[in-house]
């Protein structure tokens, strides 16, 4: 794979220090919703099918109509749990050659929360009834739709550039005040120095580290999307089932980069007065949207239903706030000298203070793209079902706009690079007695074009208990996923040849989430 290829993904996502496309990443990583995460444990051990399904709850934020199907109120609460390990492996990928390092840094967390709670209330005519149309009954329920928590952490040596080179790229010849945040924190940090020609313009800018570093960074993501969710679905006759619904979204999101460079070295040997580069960038983000979700099902045979739904785009309002830190130490005694207007000044660099940005905020309005699903489930008398869902979603269709910046260049990245996708579940169910055994499957693919980095699978299974009045349901979830993450971007074509070199930290996600569903029928 070339090296642009392999790096579309990485530059418009992962650098946030000095790419120009800041939101472009917002809109997948707030466009990718998954209502399967915050179903029941009984849907979440089925792969998260459920669109011919009914008679859960869950159906509220993914095909209302499966609402029709209940036959009495019930109240439940789902409580899940968390277990994250990243496994990350650095390089540094040249032009015909990769560079790697000999270890990998791991890194655990876990995060406790509730996917699910929420009640159904039967407004039915019962059983027996000899009208065609059976009633139906009203959801109102709270689902965590989208989880954020995150940490990886890699460490490695760059033998051929720092992210003082990135800054220098990025820079090129613009005027030390219209430098983006990172450029400004360098530049006051004597981190990189402007050559002017004769008549004092600039025409780039000078790199004061004269070696090449160890790089290190921890990255940390928390945050989740919850959907407030209202929905009825109806019956008629048994054979035909529809509903709709209204979403009402909260979200939040926290992000906190600490990336260093330290013990910079050419040849093996310290030729620089430079210790070591800290810089600490945290993101917070909160916003709110709503949609709407409409659905059918239909059971042309009693042992067959087909299911279809319609999610709207999100209409969100996001609100963010930045910081940038930068610390750069010196040895003592360093100084720099330079002549402005004739006058000689030179700076002791071992005394100055860290650059410490003001608080950036900055407002964005999202439309998350459509999602349109398919489901069919076969039941096998009494002892089971089998189920299948699959769920069309066009990336390429999500838009921002701002009066707070210019979104030309995300618009432009989101519809070159995005494209559509289709999302896999399936599961099934084998009833004996009261108890039920479950396992599904689910495939995600990445909708990046020509990328398969982020390709998600999903492996659960799970087991349930029920009565006349009270459920429990337990379902674990085995997820596998990577991502990439790079603090800064090379253009390899525009830059010497001893200082090309994309330094890269593939991340292997493995999230195991168990679940417990407690229901109360009444």
């Amino acid at each position: 794979m070339k090296l642009r290829l392999l790096l579309s993904f990485t530059y418009v996502f992962i650098s946030i220090y000095v790419s120009k496309a800041q939101y472009f990443e917002d809109a997948y990583r707030f466009s990718n919703t998954n209502y399967g995460l915050g179903s029941t444990a009984r849907i979440q051990a089925l792969g998260g099918t459920q669109l011919a399904l009914g008679g859960d709850i869950s159906s509220a934020t993914s095909n209302p109509a499966g609402l029709g199907f209940f036959n009495k109120s019930v109240v439940l609460v789902t409580p899940s749990l968390n277990l994250i390990n990243t496994d990350t492996d650095y390089s540094i990928i040249r032009p015909n050659e990769t560079v790697t390092t000999e270890k990998s840094d791991e890194a655990f967390s876990t995060n406790f929360n509730f996917a699910n709670l929420g009640a159904v209330f039967y407004f039915g005519k019962g059983r027996f009834s000899d009208d065609k149309y059976k009633g139906g009954s009203l959801a109102i329920s709270f689902s965590r739709n989208n989880s954020f928590h995150l940490k990886r952490t890699y460490e490695g040596e760059n033998g051929f550039n720092s992210i003082i080179d990135g800054v220098i790229q990025q820079a090129g010849a613009n005027a030390t005040n219209n430098l983006n945040e990172l450029g400004l924190a360098t530049f006051d940090q004597f981190l990189i120095t402007p050559n002017r020609d004769a008549m004092g313009n600039i025409q780039n800018y000078n790199s004061l580290v004269g070696g090449f570093p160890i790089q290190r960074e921890t990255i940390k993501e928390r945050g989740s999307n919850y959907h407030f969710n209202v929905a009825w679905g109806g019956n008629y006759n048994d054979k035909l089932y529809f509903g709709g619904g209204i979403n009402l979204q909260l979200l939040r999101y926290n992000q906190d980069r600490k990336y260093e460079e330290f013990d910079f070295l050419r040849g093996g040997v310290d030729t620089d007065s430079l210790n070591a580069i800290q810089i600490d960038n945290k993101v917070t983000v909160k916003g709110r949207g709503v949609s709407v979700n409409l659905g059918v099902i239909y059971r042309p045979f009693h042992f067959l239903t087909i299911g279809a739904s319609y999610i709207s785009p999100s209409f969100m309002s996001i609100k963010e706030e930045s910081t940038l830190d930068l610390d750069a130490n010196w040895d003592n005694g360093s100084s720099y000298s330079e002549e402005v207007d004739g006058v000689t000044e030179t700076y002791d660099l071992s005394t100055i203070n860290p650059y410490k940005s003001n608080l950036i905020k900055n407002e964005y309005e999202l439309r998350t793209p459509s999602k349109i699903g398919v489901g069919m489930a076969l039941f096998i008398g009494k002892l089971g079902f089998l189920s299948a869902d699959l769920e069309y979603i066009d990336y390429s269709n999500a838009k921002i706009n701002s009066d707070d910046f210019s979104t030309s260049q995300d618009s432009d990245l989101i519809k070159t690079t995005y494209e559509s996708v289709f999302n896999i579940r399936a599961g099934g169910e084998y009833r004996l007695n009261n108890f039920t055994l479950r396992g599904g499957y689910a495939f995600f693919p990445d909708p990046v074009k020509n990328s398969s980095i982020q390709d998600r699978t999903n492996i659960t299974f799970g087991l349930g208990y029920r009565t006349f009045d009270y459920y429990i349901d337990v379902a674990v979830i085995s997820s596998r996923s990577k991502t990439q993450a790079t603090p800064y971007f090379i253009d390899s074509e525009t830059i010497s040849a001893d200082l090309s070199g994309q330094p890269i930290a593939t991340s292997e996600i493995k999230n195991t989430t168990i679940s417990l569903t407690f229901g109360l029928n009444f």
